[in-house]
């Protein structure tokens, strides 16, 4: 189904492409099609057509640091809560801090978040890994090791790693 849907109205701001306008988006096939101060010229079912007079349009937010918690603690958080969280924000990546258990401060770890996140998530979700092995401040994680299996950066979050020359190492 190549379903279009009509964003009308709102004010369209893109800092990162120099849009600031009021106008509409068209959208086809989940993809954008036209950015264009007035669409009367598109055709587009009303029951596809969203009202946005008075409301800011953004590309979707990324949070750099949230807590989803799993493996190891759902209880308090999962990836399928938490994107879904998220999503309802307006955010379409967030940045999982390492503080689940394991730690993440292994490859196989982050190949778990990221198998888990394509069968659970609806947003994307990148794991961030351990400065130090278990966050414990002591020895460096396997840096370069994470950085290869997919990790945007690194943190000990919540746990400062106190010794400078083990941070300047990093």
């Amino acid at each position: 189904m190549n379903q279009s849907l009509l964003i009308k109205g709102g004010r369209l701001l893109d800092p990162g492409l120099g849009l600031d306008f009021c106008g509409d988006i068209y959208i086809e096939g989940g993809r954008i099609k036209a950015v264009q101060k007035d669409s009367r010229d598109i055709k587009c079912s009303p029951d596809n057509i969203i009202d946005a007079s008075g409301l800011i349009v953004v590309p979707g937010f990324i949070d750099l640091h949230c807590h989803l918690r799993e493996p190891g603690y759902e209880k308090k958080e999962t990836i399928y809560t938490g994107s879904r969280a998220g999503a309802k924000g307006g955010f379409t990546t967030i940045c999982c801090m390492p503080n689940t258990c394991p730690p993440i401060d292994r490859a196989p770890t982050v190949s778990l978040i990221k198998q888990i996140a394509d069968k659970d998530s609806v947003i994307r979700i990148i794991p961030i890994g351990c400065i130090t092995k278990g966050s414990q401040g002591k020895e460096l994680s396997p840096m370069y090791e994470l950085a290869q299996s997919g990790v945007a950066g690194f943190s000990d979050d919540g746990s400062p790693v106190s010794d400078s020359s083990l941070m300047l190492r990093a």
